[in-house]
């Protein structure tokens, strides 16, 4: 299966390598949503969320009512989770707080918990923090 994604960073569709480094800008994230959704569903995260730096989350809104997406970025309590199941979201896609009770306390259907690693190292907090844990263990 073959799902494209949409990072967003400032109200822009960016790609970033590890979390930090500017590789280019995408453009209008709804123009790359009309391009990706031909595919099914797309995979959204809003990087400002993820990173603490603010948030896209109305124009996710956007997204989700335009097209089946799967959400992520900067969901780490049971109440965002939930607020994004509620305005569609098709999956929510976890990463920090991809705990097995956190997950457990969502319809299990609807979690994919995403895993991002650096040199074999889980990695969290819009990979800003090492965590001491292999990948393969996680």
């Amino acid at each position: 299966m073959i799902v494209p994604s949409i990072d967003i960073m400032g109200g822009r569709a960016v790609q970033l390598r590890r979390g930090s480094e500017f590789v280019m800008d995408g453009g209008d994230p709804l123009e790359r949503l009309d391009e990706f959704s031909v595919a099914g569903d797309v995979a959204v995260v809003d990087l400002d969320a993820a990173l603490g730096q603010g948030s896209n989350a109305a124009l996710i809104r956007d997204l989700v009512r335009r097209a089946p997406c799967r959400v992520g970025g900067g969901i780490r309590d049971l109440e965002t989770a939930r607020r994004w199941l509620d305005a569609g979201a098709v999956q929510l896609m976890i990463g920090t707080a991809a705990t097995p009770e956190f997950c457990g306390a969502l319809p299990r259907e609807r979690v994919i918990a995403a895993v991002d690693a650096k040199r074999g190292e889980v990695v969290v907090d819009g990979w800003r923090r090492l965590t001491g844990v292999p990948v393969l263990e996680q």
